[in-house]
């Protein structure tokens, strides 16, 4: 197991090919509520952050963010398009890419495989997600409702999605 694991690591493009695989079937799991829907697409976006090299990781979702913007339709109850990155939406798919990032500069700089370290790490992840849409829903409606909106719904899933990533990615990793 850990050597076919270890080959498919090894492999960039299938890598990507996977997290954009990830990110699309997360994200069509989806409780559509509005203006932003609870998707499972954070979970894609955890696992992606917590097992991938930091190149991979930003080659997925950047492939992922381009795909959809060119109108294919991988994002939210099978959507696409520019539209879609410009909606109230777009600060959390552009937060990907930030948590991504974040997220492999920390495993990078603190080279860890402990499920707390993961778990701080799938926070940290988390909450650039949030801060990214938080600050884009600002351009739609006030802070305030864009915190009551953009954030609240979405603090006790993120934290559930967080514990069972960062938990199960920690199990794996030992």
């Amino acid at each position: 197991m850990k050597l076919a694991l270890q080959h498919i690591k090894n492999s960039s493009i299938l890598t990507t090919v996977i997290g954009f695989s990830l990110l699309f079937f997360c994200a069509q799991v989806s409780i559509p509520i509005q203006p932003v829907a609870i998707t499972l697409h954070t979970v894609a976006m955890l696992v992606i952050g917590l097992t991938f090299s930091k190149a991979d990781a930003i080659r997925s979702v950047t492939s992922y963010l381009m795909i959809g913007a060119l109108g294919a339709p991988v994002f939210a109850n099978f959507s696409g398009g520019i539209a879609k990155l410009i909606s109230p939406a777009g600060g959390y798919y552009f937060g990907f890419l930030v948590a991504v990032w974040l997220m492999c500069s920390l495993r990078e700089r603190f080279s860890t495989t402990n499920t707390k370290e993961m778990l701080l790490i799938a926070f940290a992840g988390q909450t650039a997600l949030y801060v990214c849409g938080i600050l884009w829903l600002c351009a739609y409606m006030s802070p305030d409702k864009a915190i009551a909106v953009g954030l609240m719904p979405f603090i006790i899933p993120g934290l559930v999605k967080s514990v069972f990533v960062a938990s199960i990615v920690g199990y794996v990793k030992k």
